[in-house]
């Protein structure tokens, strides 16, 4: 059957989808209406069209859903936090869902391919000649025709033209590795007071000396005899081998 032909919905909200966690080289995202802008780490992301460059690429959470925006790529953003709707004009774009299979799916569309899943891991393809969609993990549910149909884990299923040829995966074109994870700048000032830095009071000698304020005992005054001349032995915790020792020499 020949694959039916979709179209990106209209924008429905303009409440965060989404928010950059890692981004590589210029990626820019405009709504209709609005000024085009150059995305960030932490941005947030709405119902808009993202593009990708040469080189290129994109991370943004939603929710659970990790979105992966691979170079050269075209695709444009709706749907709700944690349930966003990609549609991929050209160029690739994968989705990693943690949740269980029975949350609000995920939705990947193209012009000819339609899929839907919770728990999956999935990417969509488009070119010139068709698309293409694979599922690394979990089901999809796929209309791309009169019928729909389900994508399996190692599965891909590829357009081009009226025919829809189903293949194995040979693995992501957008690997985990691909954007530049966003970091966090700290600033630090190497001008300190003493204020800035608490530390305990000396006590008990201060400067190698003893203190002359400390209530000592009085039998640690040689001669004061509170021992009543009494031999008292010296307890070592960790007494070295005495003469009584095998090999000892004394």
């Amino acid at each position: 059957p020949a694959p039916r032909a979709y179209e990106p919905g209209a924008c429905s909200s303009d409440a965060p989808i989404g928010q950059v966690v890692a981004v590589t080289g210029s990626v820019q995202a405009g709504a209709p209406g609005q000024p085009e802008r150059t995305l960030g780490c932490d941005d947030p992301i709405r119902c808009e069209e993202i593009v990708t460059g040469p080189g290129s690429s994109l991370s943004f959470l939603s929710g659970d859903v990790l979105v992966r925006v691979g170079p050269d790529t075209r695709v444009g953003l709706d749907g709700s936090e944690g349930a966003p709707e990609l549609f991929v004009h050209e160029g690739a774009v994968r989705t990693t869902d943690a949740r269980a299979g029975e949350a609000a799916p995920t939705r990947l569309v193209a012009r000819d391919l339609s899929a839907s899943a919770a728990g999956a891991d999935l990417e969509l393809s488009t070119q010139e000649d068709g698309s293409r969609l694979c599922a690394f993990d979990g089901t999809a549910s796929v209309d791309a025709g009169p019928s729909a149909r389900k994508l399996r884990a190692g599965e891909c299923l590829a357009s081009a033209g009226n025919a829809l040829v189903a293949s194995a995966s040979t693995g992501p074109s957008v690997g985990l590795g691909d954007p530049g994870v966003c970091g966090f700048a700290v600033a630090l000032d190497d001008h300190l007071t003493p204020g800035d830095v608490a530390a305990p009071d000396l006590f008990a000698f201060p400067a190698f000396a003893p203190a002359g304020d400390l209530v000592r005992d009085p039998c640690d005054e040689p001669g004061s005899g509170c021992t009543g001349g009494r031999l008292i032995p010296f307890d070592d915790p960790d007494p070295g081998p005495g003469c009584d020792v095998p090999g000892v020499e004394c």
